[in-house]
């Protein structure tokens, strides 16, 4: 049987803006709005035996299905 070993690993990684420095108009009340909630990305990536290593980028939750698509079309 011809088969190729790949490890295979996800993680979720928050992604959060930090307001910074900013011009207001002179006479302006200055107000920065956010949202309280922080925006997120997925990872998933894989590295066979032989070093070949491939990534994906996902917004969502990744599921089996992910994984299967990912293994099966890379």
């Amino acid at each position: 049987m011809d088969a190729t070993v790949v490890c295979i690993d996800q993680t979720k990684k928050p992604v959060q803006v930090e307001p910074r420095a900013a011009w207001f108009s002179r006479g302006t009340w200055p107000s920065v709005e956010l949202s309280g909630q922080r925006d997120w990305t997925c990872l998933l990536g894989a590295t066979t035996v032989f070093g070949d290593s491939f990534f994906s980028r996902f917004e969502e939750c990744v599921t089996a299905e992910h994984a299967k698509y990912f293994i099966f079309t890379s």
